[in-house]
């Protein structure tokens, strides 16, 4: 059991723990529950339960997404539309770049794009 209040109160401690630190949470836990308040124990709270939050369409449409902005990026460095200095995006880069390398097919062969040597 768990004391708090000074040691007045006897009651169970949530269970959960940190990812980061490793250490409990010192919270009380709800009544007839093992989680506190701010973990799951009282209704509407914690984290929710969601599932296909993150699909194989989803994360494909990301993946076509990320390779049109890497596209647009090559072809602004390309054109030396971005100060010497500056750096490319952060983050994870496209796993495919089927979109983006039939819109550079599209572009060079309007003239408007080319590599540069």
């Amino acid at each position: 059991m768990y004391k708090t209040l000074g040691g007045r109160v006897e009651c169970v401690q949530c269970d959960a723990k940190s990812k980061r630190s490793g250490e409990r949470c010192r919270a009380p836990a709800v009544k007839n529950k093992t989680k506190c308040r701010f973990h799951g124990g009282a209704k509407g709270s914690g984290r929710p339960i969601t599932h296909g939050r993150e699909t194989r369409a989803s994360r494909i449409e990301a993946s076509k997404a990320k390779a049109r902005i890497r596209a647009l990026e090559d072809i602004g460095f390309n054109i030396d539309m971005f100060a010497p200095e500056s750096t490319r995006t952060r983050g994870p880069k496209p796993k495919s770049s089927a979109g983006a390398l039939d819109t550079l097919v599209h572009l060079s062969s309007l003239g408007i794009w080319s590599v540069k040597d």
